[in-house]
């Protein structure tokens, strides 16, 4: 009888344990399930809402830079220098301050556009990294959108990168295009270079798309030389 009562004891104890143990973690499983929505959901919002505000902000800017006191200065003397012994067939197009460089290769075809704006009056509330950065994307996305065809997936390398010491600043932003659609390959370059200096933004922004890789070299090479030829 003694043996009974004890076997009888260990079984409920058993049983008590199992019930114990298998609520908890179905009621565990049905909170991560149901808590994980509500957090990605918060988080996609706040991204969302940050994006956006950014984007206003830029927006803003973009529409006060291009509002305020600014005047063009001349830059054909810079061109001259920079396409001087260049293997490319060029013409240049003067005009509303800016000169537009068409550029044909025996593979392909490219631009640049080459501006300097003084901006000694035009009284922006902005730092001067503030006013490179986003001028220099600003350019560079219209630039680059002009490749026909290439996307951002396109492009197998990339760089951007903004200085600033005292009273002058440089912005740099570039990237290389390999593109193929299984029976012929693209090859491309983009770059944006700019400088202020004395309330002077000077800006070199070209993109280049060609078969040949050694044509998209020489481009490369052409933009070098053009920053080589802008004063900092």
């Amino acid at each position: 009888m003694k043996n009974i009562l004890i076997l009888a004891a260990l079984s409920a104890v058993i049983l008590t344990g199992c019930g114990n143990i298998s609520p908890p973690f179905k009621a565990e499983q049905t909170t991560v399930t149901t808590a994980a929505p509500t957090v990605s959901a918060a988080a996609s919002s706040e991204a969302e809402s940050t994006v956006d505000e950014e984007q206003v902000k830029y927006d803003t800017f973009i529409a006060e830079f291009f509002d305020s006191n600014i005047c063009f200065s001349d830059t054909s003397a810079l061109v001259t220098e920079a396409m001087k012994g260049s293997s490319f067939e060029n013409e240049i197009d003067n005009s509303n301050g800016v000169n537009k460089i068409t550029l044909k290769g025996s593979n392909g075809g490219g631009m640049i556009d080459v501006l300097c704006v003084d901006l000694s009056q035009s009284n922006l509330d902005y730092d001067m990294k503030y006013i490179l950065e986003n001028l220099g994307d600003h350019y560079f996305s219209q630039t680059a959108a002009q490749m026909n065809g290439i996307t951002e997936d396109d492009f197998v390398s990339s760089y951007r990168m903004t200085s600033s010491v005292v009273s002058k600043g440089k912005y740099q932003r570039y990237g290389s295009v390999q593109k193929s659609d299984g029976m012929a390959t693209q090859f491309g370059y983009t770059e944006t270079y700019a400088v202020l200096n004395e309330n002077k933004l000077t800006v070199v922004s070209g993109a280049f798309l060609s078969s040949d890789m050694m044509e998209r070299q020489s481009f490369s090479q052409l933009m070098s030389k053009f920053a080589e030829n802008v004063k900092y």
